[in-house]
């Protein structure tokens, strides 16, 4: 009798738990990078899909605004996502906590509006693909470094931006 108790007890807790975790798809990747600063100042979005499968992650920078010597509390996260072919399979990932999609100005830029209603700026200069926006007092930048062809189109880029989600 106890032993159907246990198992009832333990069929219940499993069958709670599908599908109500808030989990992010690729949580713990960040935390197994070289560089991540468990003690970010703000709440953060990463992409749930991405337009291949999520192969390396390498922080490239994550920390305090070394740039700005004039203000400790900027912060800058920048992360590369990678396939398994990182020379066509790749997408840089920048957050900030300073600056906002008005402060950016480029040659080739197109306007857009993200299904929650912020506006976004695309940028092709040849040499990469860039799509910014403001969302929750930060600012989002996703680049993609190209070789004088556009890899995704925009589309498939306001795709991958309308998918973060908090981390």
């Amino acid at each position: 009798m106890l032993k159907l108790l246990l198992v009832t007890v333990f069929l219940l807790l499993s069958a709670c738990g599908v599908g109500t975790t808030g989990a992010h798809p690729y949580a713990g990747e960040l935390e197994k990078a070289e560089g991540y600063d468990e003690e970010v100042p703000f709440d953060f979005k990463m992409p749930t899909s991405l337009p291949f499968e999520l192969g390396d992650v390498f922080i490239m920078e994550m920390g305090e605004d070394e740039i700005e010597i004039v203000s400790s509390d900027r912060y800058m996260f920048e992360v590369l996502l990678r396939g398994e072919d990182p020379e066509e399979e790749h997408i840089t990932v920048m957050i900030h906590n300073h600056g906002s999609v008005e402060n950016t100005q480029g040659q080739n830029e197109e306007r857009f509006t993200l299904s929650d209603g912020e506006d976004a700026k695309y940028f092709y200069n040849g040499a990469s693909q860039i799509l910014v926006w403001d969302d929750d007092d930060l600012k989002y930048e996703i680049a993609i470094y190209v070789d004088g062809e556009e890899r995704y189109s925009v589309e498939e880029l306001v795709e991958i931006a309308e998918s973060f989600e908090t981390y």
